[in-house]
């Protein structure tokens, strides 16, 4: 069985179309406290979000929780090196540990769907 990618399992789980993965992932991996003034900045400065909406889109691609870390690695260490106040001080961006846990939820549910699936006989002894 071939691993889905994270926005195939992002857009089950929130039930929305493929096409619309990266605008609701981006309101769910949000910290919360940015939430209420994503909408403006983005008007004001359409491209602050510009490195948050590639590491949606290089997580939706990930399809295990090694790679899901090193694309949240990537992220931190993208947002250190900007040394923007409003991203790193603020934190007005989108959270890659919340995306993290978020990705641990959703691929730990695909495998215990996939063992239920199979008749939960993987790694038995057969006898």
């Amino acid at each position: 069985m071939v691993a889905r990618q994270f926005l195939v399992l992002f857009s089950h789980e929130f039930e929305c179309p493929l096409s619309d993965y990266e605008q609701r992932a981006f309101g769910q991996l949000l910290y919360r406290h940015a939430r209420p003034v994503a909408g403006l900045v983005r008007k004001i400065w359409p491209d602050f979000f510009a490195d948050d909406f590639n590491f949606i889109r290089c997580l939706g691609e990930t399809t295990n929780l090694r790679d899901v870390k090193a694309t949240a690695a990537e992220f931190r260490d993208t947002n250190v090196a900007g040394q923007n106040f409003w991203r790193t001080g603020l934190k007005i961006r989108v959270s890659g540990r919340i995306a993290t846990r978020l990705a641990h939820e959703l691929f730990s549910k695909e495998s215990q769907d996939i063992e239920h699936d199979s008749g939960g006989s993987a790694g038995r002894p057969r006898g």
